[in-house]
């Protein structure tokens, strides 16, 4: 990372969750994404020195062009600025402003269908559960290792729930979602794949059980980690979907290797009450109502910055353009 971008806020995954989406917000959220266009430009400059980059055609153009505009539509009399339409180059495992906004989306997706479930079913509460396996030099065999470990896992909680076997402590799980993380070990230097999840449960998982039928299935780990998050449960959900900024914070080799093994591959998945939850389609804001009158608010990226170029499209309903987004000049970043 260069300097210019050293401790920039660029991974504020609670950031983009929790920050509002009033017009207040919107120079904040700009900001994030100037730092974020800055990394992709960084990233793609990376891409154009590796040999094998040609075999992927035009993703050096497509990361390079990540973020070149964002347009903003201003549904000022609800006073919410959402973003409706931007150039992305849908690499998030390389791009972090692509890995932002889908761990944003995931996260949002995921807290809507929790929501449904626990109105259901109150007594419900979240764990963030972690597994991990032992670290090795090789990343294709270590990703096929875990992945075949948590479909045993899987298959173990869907037997005892058919009475085929004894539960296991994921049988406590009502529902869950997990990832797969994927980085170098600190210390070993090899690769450390391994997985955050968030299970619903009555009971809390017993991390000592835990540990004992993990070993059992991965043959080489037993380090794991159970803990409640009662009190703020979308702190469970950040954490899990965090992991696609994190892969993409690796050192620039380690994580051109890695995206070139594992592009395609599903690092997210399901079970239980909270399979379902479709993939972000785009990663721009759900629109709301076509109804409701809106300024779509344009901004480029010129040399170092976004400008903000001017309302782009209007639908006032009888009310000036300085009543609505007043302090709009503000809002220029550029340089």
């Amino acid at each position: 990372m260069s300097e210019k971008t050293k401790g920039a806020p660029t991974l504020s995954l609670p950031g983009e969750v929790r920050d509002s989406r009033k017009i207040d917000g919107l120079q904040n959220r700009v900001e994030r994404y100037q730092h974020l266009k800055t990394l992709a430009l960084e990233t793609a400059e990376y891409l154009k020195g590796q040999p094998d980059v040609k075999a992927f055609q035009g993703l050096v153009s497509r990361v390079r062009d990540c973020g070149n505009y964002l347009q903003f539509r201003n549904y000022y009399t609800v006073d919410q600025v959402l973003l409706h339409r931007a150039s992305f180059c849908d690499q998030h495992l390389l791009c972090q402003f692509c890995a932002l906004l889908r761990g944003a989306k995931y996260t949002r997706k995921y807290m809507e269908k929790v929501e449904l479930v626990i109105n259901e079913k109150p007594w419900l509460k979240p764990y963030l559960v972690s597994l991990t396996i032992k670290n090795g030099p090789d990343l294709r065999e270590r990703y096929a290792h875990i992945i075949r470990s948590m479909g045993k896992m899987m298959q173990l909680r869907r037997d005892a729930g058919k009475g085929r076997r004894e539960t296991i402590e994921m049988s406590k799980a009502d529902g869950g979602v997990y990832n797969i993380e994927v980085k170098r070990g600190e210390g070993s230097g090899e690769w450390h794949p391994h997985v955050h999840s968030t299970w619903l449960c009555e009971e809390a998982p017993d991390s000592f059980k835990l540990s004992r039928e993990w070993e059992e299935i991965t043959g080489d780990s037993i380090i794991v980690d159970s803990r409640p998050f009662d009190d703020d449960p979308v702190s469970a959900f950040l954490e899990v979907f965090a992991y696609a900024l994190k892969f993409s914070t690796m050192e620039k080799d380690d994580l051109w290797t890695a995206f070139k093994l594992l592009r395609g591959k599903r690092m997210i998945r399901s079970f239980g009450s909270l399979f379902g939850v479709p993939e972000p389609e785009t990663l721009t804001d759900e629109p709301l109502s076509d109804d409701l009158p809106y300024i779509d608010m344009l901004y480029r990226w010129a040399a170092s910055g976004y400008t903000y170029t001017g309302p782009s499209q209007k639908r006032f309903l009888g009310v000036s353009e300085e009543n609505i987004f007043p302090s709009t000049p503000s809002l220029s970043l550029r340089g």
